[in-house]
């Protein structure tokens, strides 16, 4: 769903999304504005006039620390519980990761990630991994990407070179094996279409 159509503004849907799910995972220690200017990859003009207004608003709460003025959703907000309900029944996190590797799809050959990750708010989930990516690429940047969209929430992940999956294809490994038919799974990028030949390592 649009949101900008019931709140008007998409850069005010960004910044009330950015701060939901923020509050969740990492118990609302909020944003001062040039960071969520960055984040949302928005005008820092615009970003302000919408920060004004949502605490005008009461929505958000405002607080000082090192000279800086952090953002962050009001508790004592009479509708806090159902504003926070919206957003994380909108929120995708799995098309956030489906945009990130997209931007990056000539140095990946496969990611499969966890429908259990849309559980944003529990701590862990039962899969042995949820995130499997054959990638070159440091694993540094992916890091970054986790902490900025999961706010230090753990994500299991594992990182192989299209070398080492073939190889590991050839034996039928336990791990890669088990980690392909893990319940849930969803295939982002599949080079290799295991999705449709899963049944080989029956």
């Amino acid at each position: 769903m649009d949101l900008s159509k019931l709140f008007w503004s998409k850069c005010r849907v960004k910044i009330l999304e950015r701060m939901v799910v923020e509050n969740v995972l990492n118990e609302g220690s909020g944003f001062f504005m040039r960071e969520l200017s960055r984040d949302i990859n928005e005008q820092i003009n615009a970003v302000r006039r919408e920060l004004l207004n949502l605490e005008d608003l009461w929505i958000l709460a405002t607080r000082e620390n090192n000279k800086k003025k952090f953002y962050y959703l009001n508790h004592l907000f009479p509708l806090f519980s159902e504003l926070r309900e919206i957003f994380m029944k909108n929120y995708n996190c799995i098309e956030v990761i489906r945009i990130f590797f997209n931007a990056n799809k000539s140095k990946v050959s496969l990611v499969v990630t966890s429908d259990n990750l849309r559980e944003l708010n529990k701590n862990s989930s039962w899969n042995i991994v949820d995130l499997f990516i054959i990638w070159e690429i440091d694993k540094q940047d992916l890091g970054a990407f986790l902490t900025k969209n999961f706010f230090w929430k753990k994500v299991k992940y594992a990182i192989i070179t299209k070398k080492d999956f073939e190889e590991r294809l050839k034996y039928k490994d336990k791990l890669v094996t088990s980690i392909l038919k893990q319940k849930w799974n969803i295939f982002l990028i599949d080079e290799f279409d295991m999705q449709n030949n899963l049944e080989q390592f029956s």
